[in-house]
């Protein structure tokens, strides 16, 4: 269905190197070449590699998953190692490289520190030499490993999500539509699967960290002894106490998620219905809703983060206390060590001090969140699929229909006789929410939940009731995946009545279709609906009221020319209230109190007159009968062409895409809501003193093993022993005090900074809904749902999670980074030199990488929207995507936007390890420079000086190392708030404007010379229009379907500005605040839409009004679905009865202008009837407007305002138009 088309891609240059390029990763030289000298754009993705693609790996998973399903065993952890394990446990063997790393550092360092231990007789100059070069080759060996260590790891979970999600969008095709919750599914893609690449790369280090344990533990017991087990003893209580804080996190994480499945569920709604919300002036009310549910999503995503870095705070005060412990017992137990053993035990807790502070507790925090991510992928997958939605039987071309009882979602239809249908047309008809629409989805095995016997044999097509359109083109709408015939596609073009629309529109077939066709005309959306129907060669049609938003000439013209003629030898089951189209049926099954009353071929008592015998259908909007000349129908125009050839490769989901830095204002507005620069300081400030006491710590530890030499050399000078002894006892006293204020002003800084980022995040996702909700129609008519869903689902995680975690750690690494270089200094100035250095050609390697890097995660967020999209799309139309076939087609099209995006994140992570390797050259530089000083001035250096000064080196550049990566990674994170700013500052419609009292009184209406376009480059949709309705006159507004009647009426409440006047009772709207206005009308739409939540909620979501109002407006509608106000909306309400719920909120908010928008265009003639009286009673004292179709009691309108191509052509007093033989109305009044 796609109909535009990505350019093809280049093939990664990843997939053809040598092994020495990709270690190196040199083969992302030209993205570093390209991206520096000019922003990259989709054009400049690689093609994704075959073992990335979405495809390859959803079938994987699939296939596994549903052997599982038929053991009735299944299990996500089995799921995973079945498909993903072997190529788990290769990445896992590879940490033999550092786990012999870990064995040999420590020796090699305590032998190098040995060489300036005073006295020392085994080592000559040579061998430390030989020793600091083995420490240098060893540390190139480990950094080169790490990173692309860490590289296939981000492709293995790269791989898993993309495979994840492949697997939850197929099972969304498969699923019942009465059991999708569209919030959880969109919930499921964009968040839960996310989660897949954290784990993975948290649990493989954790595993990583326990292997170094391991092999440090061998190291220490080889050196100390017994003293040893104090490490993994230590390792165990705090493993103990993340696991007991972890249990609390994942109940937390679920709670967390169920807040964010119901936060989308209503973000959706509200974008899907943004219209009726705006009409009706709900916005507020809808701020007020998401806030709430926000404000208790983020207070549980605080508490979440706050624990996690606890837990951190935990790791990191264990980690510093293991070394005291160790020493402390030591001396206890008058066990003397050496300067180079003390220090082998601080480079053997530094190997494992990552895994203790940051690895164990995260990936227990990640183990936690994966149990509640199984547990919501697994439910999902578990729900049971109709995998034969529609049945066919090739070997029998008979089609046959067998009826006896059913029973599905409350309804019971029952039939007392045998129904068989076996050619021709087929009416369903019956008063509202009596099954008409629930009888044809039974019949497409929409519901299991069926009691009967049932047969349908033969194909199926399907149309919904509510047209449902695809973002694509109108053609693509149409084909629906079906291969393109020409004949067959002009034809059903012009017994739709398709024709004239294609000639009106720039791009003919090819124009773009909004989200749920928002950019046509509801008869356009039926039309183009019904098309995609009778276009499939089907065996039966099921049209459920197709005919119900179109004019009576051009409802004449579709079921003359395309129900009965295109479709004659088909079966045709039609759900109709119309009695007209019922009388000309082969059949009729009236459906009435739940019961199949007549299910038999119906015999029309009334005859066709030859009046509407003879009328034909006329492009011109006018009736011709036979008498007068010929049939004038749709007829093809070589001069005008319908199909356009455009070959002009455009995006469905275009963004526009900023270039460069990330724009500072964003940065200012992130410390704005994060409490300001003087809370931000503070926390710098915290973050700078503990990082002092950390200095501190590592300073006293250097001092104490200065100190324990001396002791352990047994010196003669007594003055010496003593000042050696009285620090070790000041030591064992001081140092636990400092380890124990560490830990007291570390988690007093981590809860004040995420009390203040879950409030920035608060009050930016509140202010973007704001801004949204508030902005033009325009700014919703140019960005499709998927688009803006996205920034409410990944900008926003990003901004929940990601960039306040960013942003703490690089302050932390800052203070780090810095406190280190000061610790160094202290032993020799002379270190600042190559410091400076490194840090200078790290920044340059930081400036040459951010654009490429920020243009690459800009495009990874772009290149997410169409997942999103097709998501979104896939929910509101799944009925007709089953019905119809087209889920291979639509998993096909999802699996190639997931490989863009896939292959987009990919290239992104490649080219940050490219340029963390272009970082670790700074350690290996300063090493080398260390070793070389020391070496150099060998006499003038202590152990415990070379050994404070090596093991600093190495926690300095890791520190630099994360400092650079987190500004880069701060910088790339930015886009998301810089992303979620751009909604900010869209136009906001007008608050300001007089305010009158009393206002209107009159309700006088007049129009001047009023022009609509809704976009400047666009042909006015509405043209000069002027004329004026009096107070308490009823107005009918007529004509056909895309005339611009709902154009006219969108202009009255302001949705769109026009040029021209508008005045009510002489006031010029345009110089009234547009929530001011919206209060004084009040408009039930054309399309009635249904929030999830209670009665009361759907009839007055802002709470203005009373019970009894409320029970009164229902009671006027004659509405008795419900039992109480806080009774549950079902969603799968018919169209007559949502329009009565519409209804009511129009009658409860008493205004004296009320506009009806084709409200009795799908409903019965009772309904209609009953609607009729509600104007004519109810609405007497009020001025109404009324679109209609339906011309049934015209005759009760003061004004009828004929509207054709935008412009009024006929207007007065309907009995007088009726009256004249050639007048419009009396032609349209003919048809009916």
């Amino acid at each position: 269905m796609d109909y535009y088309k990505t350019s093809k891609k280049s093939i990664n240059p990843e997939k053809n190197r040598h092994w020495f390029w990709n270690l190196f990763f040199l083969y992302t030289k030209n993205t570093f070449i390209k991206g520096y000298k000019t922003d990259l754009t989709q054009n400049d993705i690689y093609e994704v590699l075959p073992e990335h693609k979405s495809k390859t790996i959803g079938d994987k998973l699939e296939q596994e998953w549903k052997a599982q399903m038929d053991e009735n065993k299944t299990s996500i952890p089995k799921l995973l190692w079945k498909c993903f394990g072997r190529q788990y446990l290769l990445i896992i063997f590879s940490l033999v490289i550092p786990v012999a790393i870990t064995f040999l550092q420590p020796k090699i360092l305590k032998k190098f520190i040995s060489y300036f231990t005073p006295g020392h007789k085994n080592l000559s100059r040579t061998d430390a030499s030989l020793y600091g070069l083995l420490l240098i080759v060893v540390t190139v060996i480990r950094r080169l490993h790490l990173h692309n260590f860490y590289l296939r790891l981000s492709e293995f979970g790269i791989k898993m999500r993309a495979g994840f999600t492949s697997l939850i969008y197929r099972q969304l095709l498969k699923m019942n539509p009465s059991v999708v919750q569209s919030g959880k599914m969109i919930n499921l893609i964009t968040r839960d699967v996310s989660e897949f690449e954290e784990a993975v790369s948290k649990i493989t280090n954790m595993i990583k960290d326990l292997t170094k344990i391991v092999a440090v533990c061998w190291v220490l017991y080889s050196e100390i002894g017994w003293l040893f087990l104090i490490i993994p003893s230590i390792i165990f209580i705090s493993m103990f106490a993340n696991t007991c804080i972890a249990a609390l996190v994942r109940k937390l994480k679920l709670k967390s998620l169920r807040k964010t499945d119901a936060r989308y569920q209503i973000i959706r709604e509200a974008l899907s219905a943004i219209k009726v919300i705006k009409m009706n002036l709900w916005e507020d009310s809808y701020e007020k809703k998401i806030a709430k549910i926000r404000n208790e999503e983020i207070h549980l995503i605080r508490n979440i983060n706050i624990l996690l870095f606890l837990k951190l705070v935990l790791s990191e005060t264990f980690h510093n206390a293991s070394w005291y412990i160790v020493v402390a017992i030591s001396i206890w137990f008058n066990i003397q060590s050496t300067a180079g053993t003390l220090f082998l035990i601080i480079n053997s807790l530094t190997i494992v001090s990552y895994g203790m502070k940051g690895n164990f507790p995260t990936a227990i925090h990640e183990v936690a969140t994966l149990i509640a991510v199984f547990k919501r992928i697994g439910q999902t997958l578990r729900i049971k699929s109709d995998e034969s939605y529609v049945e066919e039987n090739k070997l029998s071309p008979r089609i046959k229909l067998n009826l006896k009882i059913l029973t599905a979602h409350n309804h019971t239809l029952i039939n007392l006789k045998k129904c068989n249908i076996v050619g021709g047309i087929t009416a369903v008809t019956g008063p509202i929410g009596s099954g008409k629409s629930l009888l044809l989805k039974v019949l497409t095995k929409a519901y299991k939940n069926v009691e009967g016997d049932l047969e349908v044999v033969g194909s199926i097509s399907y149309a919904s009731q509510e047209p449902w359109l695809f973002p694509s083109t109108i053609k693509q709408n149409i084909l629906f995946g079906s291969s393109y015939d020409e004949n067959r596609y002009l034809e059903v073009l012009r017994v739709c009545a398709l024709l004239e629309d294609l000639r009106s529109l720039s791009d003919g077939d090819s124009a773009l279709v909004t989200d749920g066709g928002a950019n046509l005309s509801k008869g356009q959306q039926a039309r183009i609906n019904l098309a995609r129907a009778v276009y499939k060669e089907r065996d039966i049609y099921l049209l459920d009221d197709c005919l119900a938003s179109l004019d009576a000439i051009v409802a004449n013209f579709v079921f003359e020319q395309c129900v009965k003629k295109f479709l004659k030898d088909k079966i045709v089951i039609l759900v109709t209230p119309s009695i007209k189209y019922a009388n000309m049926a082969n059949n009729v099954i009236a459906i009435k109190n739940g019961k199949i009353e007549n299910s038999c071929p119906f015999q029309c008592n009334t005859p066709k007159s030859s009046e509407t015998k003879n009328m034909e259908y006329n492009e011109k909007g006018k009736a011709k009968s036979e008498k007068e000349g010929s049939a004038v129908e749709e007829n093809f125009d070589d001069e005008t062409p319908l199909i356009k050839n455009n070959k002009e490769i455009r995006e469905l989901y275009t963004e526009r895409k900023v270039q460069g830095k990330v724009q500072i204002d964003a940065y200012k507005k992130y410390i704005k809501e994060n409490g300001g620069l003087i809370k931000i300081f503070l926390v710098l400030l915290l973050t700078g003193t503990i990082q002092f006491l950390k200095s501190s710590i590592n300073k006293m530890e250097s001092v104490w093993i200065n100190a324990e030499q001396v002791l352990f050399n047994n010196v003669t000078d007594k003055a010496i022993y003593i000042e050696a002894n009285e620090k070790r006892h000041q030591m064992l006293i001081f140092l636990p005090i400092v380890i124990a204020v560490t830990t007291i002003l570390m988690s007093l800084n981590t809860c004040f900074f995420w009390v203040l980022a879950a409030k920035a995040s608060l009050k930016l996702h509140n202010l973007l809904f704001s801004r949204v909700v508030h902005s033009f129609m325009q700014f919703f008519d140019k960005n499709r749902i998927g688009i803006i869903l996205n920034r409410f689902s990944e900008d926003i995680l990003y901004i929940d999670e990601i960039v306040p975690l960013t942003f703490f750690l690089l302050m932390g690494y800052f203070a780090g980074a810095v406190g280190i270089i000061i610790l160094i200094a202290t032993v020799n100035a002379s270190f600042l030199i190559p410091c400076i250095l490194i840090n200078v050609f790290m920044i340059f390697i930081q400036i040459f990488y951010l654009k490429i890097g920020n243009a690459l995660k800009r495009l990874e967020f772009l290149t997410r929207s169409p997942l999103i999209g097709y998501i979104n799309a896939t929910l509101d139309g799944l009925t007709t995507i089953r019905t119809s076939k087209i889920q291979d087609t639509l998993r096909k099209e999802f699996d190639q936007h997931q490989d863009l995006h896939t292959s987009c994140s990919y290239m992104y992570t490649c080219c940050e390890k490219a340029y963390h390797v272009m970082l670790a050259a700074d350690q290996i530089i300063l090493l080398t420079f260390a070793i070389i000083l020391f070496l150099a001035v060998d006499e003038k250096m202590t152990a415990g000086n070379v050994g404070l000064v090596l093991s600093q080196i190495f926690s300095l550049t890791t520190s630099e190392h994360f400092f650079y990566r987190m500004i880069t990674r701060f910088e790339n994170q930015m886009i998301t708030v810089e992303r979620v700013l751009e909604y900010t500052k869209q136009k906001q419609e007008s608050k300001n404007g007089l305010v009158m009292e009393h206002w209107p009184k009159e309700c006088e209406i007049r129009f001047k010379d009023v022009y609509l376009s809704y976009n400047s480059d666009q042909d006015h949709v509405l043209k000069r229009l002027n004329f004026t309705i009096r107070n308490k006159e009823k107005v009918a507004i007529v004509g056909r379907t895309g005339s611009g009647k709902t154009s006219l009426i969108s202009t009255l409440v302001r949705l769109y500005d026009f040029e021209g006047n508008i005045f009510i009772d002489n006031v010029d709207i345009k110089t009234l605040p547009v929530d001011f206005l919206r209060s004084k009308i009040s408009v039930i739409p054309q399309e009635p839409t249904i929030f999830s939540g209670t009665l009361r909620a759907n009839i007055d979501p802002t709470g203005e009004h009373s019970d009894d109002d409320i029970w009164k407006a229902i009671s006027t509608v004659n509405l008795s679905l419900f039992e109480n106000l806080d009774e549950k909306v079902e969603m799968n309400l018919s169209i007559c009865e949502k329009q009565l719920i519409s209804m009511c909120r129009a009658l409860v908010r008493r205004n004296k202008i009320v506009i009806f928008d084709e409200i009795n265009a799908s409903v019965d003639s009772d309904t209609e009837a009953l609607m009729q009286k509600v104007i004519s009673e109810t609405f007497a004292e009020y001025t109404v407007i009324a679109i209609m179709h339906k011309l049934r009691y015209i005759l009760e309108f003061d004004l009828v305002l004929v509207v054709d191509k935008g412009v009024i052509i006929e207007s007065g007093d309907p009995s007088s138009l009726l009256k004249k033989k050639n007048s419009v109305l009396s032609n349209l009044f003919k048809r009916q």
